[in-house]
């Protein structure tokens, strides 16, 4: 079990360890306004407990105790730290300021406030679409086979 539980940390490390980079201090300072804005800080404490659970619910010979340990480990900030290179790497200082003036706007503010509602709606309209396709092709499958068959 020992084994299991180091190559699960080694894995999840292995996920987070982005190589740092120098960023500037202005840039810096902007990307952590983008991550408060868009509540990514928010999203990665969410998705950690998300992982946690669904870690916990397929090893369930794993210990509480090292659940407790690991989750204390799994610090969201030095995940956010690690994460800035990636914004300073794909957005230019001017980029950044942009987006973090359209998120202060008004309009920001409204996409900012509606995407959840929009994404969980979407979902709901995607899985009834799928489902109809699925039905739809099932009754043209089984006519095609069934015409087949007769002949």
């Amino acid at each position: 079990m020992n084994k299991l539980i180091l190559i699960m940390v080694f894995t999840i490390a292995s996920f987070i360890s982005i190589a740092q980079a120098e960023v500037p201090a202005d840039k810096y300072q902007e990307i952590v306004k983008m991550l408060q804005l868009t509540g990514t800080e928010k999203l990665l404490g969410e998705m950690k407990l998300t992982m946690i659970n669904g870690m916990k619910a397929s090893m369930p010979k794993v210990p509480a105790t090292f659940w407790t340990k690991f989750e204390s480990k799994m610090d969201m900030a030095a995940l956010t730290e690690k994460i800035i290179p990636l914004y300073d790497k794909y957005y230019t200082l001017e980029d950044l300021k942009a987006i973090n003036a359209f998120y202060r706007s008004p309009a920001g503010l409204k996409v900012l406030s509606t995407s959840p509602q929009i994404f969980q709606e979407s979902l709901a309209i995607g899985r009834k679409w799928g489902e109809q396709m699925g039905k739809e092709a099932s009754e043209e499958f089984e006519k095609e086979s069934g015409s087949k068959a007769k002949k």
